[in-house]
């Protein structure tokens, strides 16, 4: 991948902005997050270090402001109204396919979240505990769906999802029990089995 500057010749403040947050996403991409320095954004966006300095403070500050884009990602992404389903099966299964299809388009998401969960720092910390706010917003609508007599929604929640992560983030190192997630076929028979597995819940 090559990094390509968008703007040309005297910026507009937004302008510098983009130039520089699509500077952190071509080293992420390329490196990861740990990776990312003012110095090297510097030389990428053509942007002085001063200006820098001045908005973000430090790397860790620009590293929050590129992480920060996505906080409310699973939100916009998969967002849905358990009213507007008929049943608790219709509203799964629309989350589950949304959920994975959104985890595997977006590449800069994928790489916060190995990011937060291989790097145990204070930034990490603030990160991962801002997705976990996120998630815990879907817990009222996934939780009133199953008899919490029976089982924790909260547990229930958290396989799937950390599940979903594992399997995902993996990209097209390898099969995982000889499925390959990578592939349209291999993500839908992963949606295809947590419906299923779900299913038994409701029903249940």
């Amino acid at each position: 991948m090559m990094y390509k500057r968008r703007y040309a010749g005297r910026r507009t403040a937004s302008q510098i902005e983009r130039d520089v947050m699509d500077a952190v996403a071509f080293i992420v991409e390329e490196k990861g997050i740990s990776a990312v320095t003012m110095k090297e954004v510097s030389r990428l966006s053509k942007t002085e270090m001063i200006v820098l300095e001045r908005r973000y403070k430090s790397d860790e500050g620009l590293i929050r402001a590129y992480t920060s884009q996505f906080d409310f990602f699973l939100n916009d992404h998969i967002g849905l109204d358990t009213e507007a389903y008929e049943s608790s099966e219709a509203f799964f299964s629309e989350l589950i396919t949304r959920f994975i299809d959104a985890i595997h388009k977006s590449k800069d998401m994928q790489s916060i979240m190995v990011w937060e969960m291989y790097e145990n720092s204070g930034l990490t910390r603030k990160s991962a505990r801002r997705r976990e706010a996120t998630l815990t917003e879907f817990l009222p609508q996934f939780s009133k769906l199953i008899d919490a007599r029976e089982i924790a929604p909260e547990a229930l929640f958290a396989v799937l999802a950390g599940g979903l992560y594992y399997v995902l983030l993996r990209g097209n190192r390898s099969t995982f029990c000889g499925i390959d997630f990578s592939t349209q076929a291999g993500r839908q028979i992963l949606a295809d089995t947590l419906l299923t597995i779900t299913k038994k819940f409701l029903q249940g």
